[in-house]
């Protein structure tokens, strides 16, 4: 019979995690008896336990959502809860869930207004920034579902997304218009119709 003395600084590690690592060099061993032509890489190291407990115990956090709400409904509830807390930062720039919910609400007013409602796809086009989520929101809000477009795809590939997707709204910012298929959409720019968009309802959509 071997046996193995571990040596080690009871200022740096535990017992328990001596322990462990024992453990892991035993697994070691018995994987090197069981397939001596095994590579390193394939040989394992995490006990039964240990395996079980990364795998199974420690990913098992599924959360019975309440699957008759939409997500801007359970926005709108962690609203009422929160409207204070930090709902969303980009760069120097942060909104409250209350200040982000008043801004979604008032594009959402803005949208229904003209035209978006069930049923109806927005392309979504805006650079990445608070926008983005306010655009995002908005959309849900107003009752609409949202594609997301990218001006670094080919011209070809975002006519054809527009086209196969029935899409009539583009929610957009002025830096992106040009590099968009607008032709015979309706253009809904965050940017040049702040003003109007300002002016709008807060109240959530019913």
């Amino acid at each position: 019979m071997i046996q193995v003395d571990f040596h080690y600084d009871a200022g740096r590690y535990s017992n328990d995690s001596i322990e462990r690592m024992a453990g892991h060099f035993l697994q070691l061993l018995e994987g090197i008896a069981a397939d001596p032509e095994a590579r390193i890489g394939e040989l394992p190291l995490l006990t039964e336990g240990e395996r079980r407990r990364m795998l199974v115990e420690w990913n098992d956090t599924a959360t019975d959502y309440p699957r008759h709400r939409c997500v801007h409904q359970l926005f709108e509830e962690q609203v009422e809860r929160t409207p204070n807390a930090v709902a969303v930062v980009f760069g120097d720039e942060v909104l409250t869930y209350g200040q982000l919910n008043e801004r979604a609400n008032r594009l959402a007013h803005h949208l229904i207004e003209k035209g978006v409602g069930p049923d109806v796809l927005v392309g979504l086009c805006v650079e990445r920034s608070l926008e983005m989520v306010i655009g995002l929101l908005g959309i849900l809000k107003a009752g609409g579902a949202y594609l997301p477009l990218d001006t670094d795809d080919p011209r070809e590939r975002l006519e054809f997304m527009l086209r196969e997707g029935g899409v009539e709204h583009i929610l957009t910012q002025e830096a992106c218009c040009g590099q968009l298929p607008t032709d015979d959409l309706q253009v809904v720019c965050l940017d040049a119709e702040a003003a109007w968009v300002e002016n709008c309802e807060v109240t959530n959509p019913a």
